[in-house]
């Protein structure tokens, strides 16, 4: 009795899981199409027609990262130099991470979905949980760069570069674009170790159906 209540807790969790990530994958799905769409406008509306737009408007701007707010004042905000360039590298780099993210969430959200179903210890879990593993390896690899050209693109588009080193605050800036994350790093060894385990479970299984 105890242990059937322990698995209809087990498959009700495992369900409610998933409902999340399915949640999840929705929002990331709708960011892909708004970046899409966002991406179009970049490309239909030229460079002079937005910096004459920042111009003659009234802007007001603030960077937030990290927990960090800067409210800039109204005169750097007047001098947004707006760069198409710059603004659809940073779509499409937006574009391969949320895409690497996606995957891992859908990685996982089937590998809920096999847990629900009792397909505990089986190759194809196995491989999931590797996709996964190898997603937060590749991640571990590139979130430093991806963080630091958000700021850089912020530095200079506001020119915050320039009007630090002219208020003598500073005698420059430099951007280091790699570099690892280690903690990212160590979650996805941990989880391809689990995925390793789950597939020589895999082959436990198969070799005890074999005998029985």
């Amino acid at each position: 009795m105890e242990q059937t209540v322990q698995g209809k807790e087990f498959r009700l969790l495992t369900k409610g899981l998933r409902t999340i990530f399915t949640i999840i994958m929705v929002l990331m799905i709708f960011s892909l199409t708004m970046i899409a769409i966002f991406f179009v406008g970049v490309m239909v509306v030229t460079e002079q027609e937005v910096n004459h737009f920042l111009a003659k408007g009234s802007v007001t701007a603030s960077i937030h990262f990290e927990g960090l707010e800067m409210m800039l004042a109204d005169q750097v905000a007047r001098d947004i130099h707006y760069t198409k360039k710059d603004i659809v590298t940073l779509l499409f780099t937006a574009t391969i991470y949320i895409a690497i993210l996606l995957l891992m969430v859908i990685q996982v959200r089937n590998v809920l979905s096999n847990l629900s179903k009792g397909i505990i210890f089986s190759l194809a879990t196995s491989k999931k949980i590797e996709r996964i593993a190898y997603g937060v390896i590749v991640l571990s690899l590139t979130v430093n760069a991806f963080r630091t050209y958000i700021v850089y693109l912020m530095m200079q588009q506001f020119k915050i570069e320039s009007l630090f080193v002219k208020a003598d605050i500073i005698k420059g800036i430099s951007y280091h674009f790699t570099g690892i994350n280690w903690t990212l790093l160590l979650c996805g060894l941990v989880i391809w170790t689990i995925a390793r385990i789950f597939r020589y479970g895999a082959f436990l299984q198969d070799e005890y159906d074999a005998t029985a």
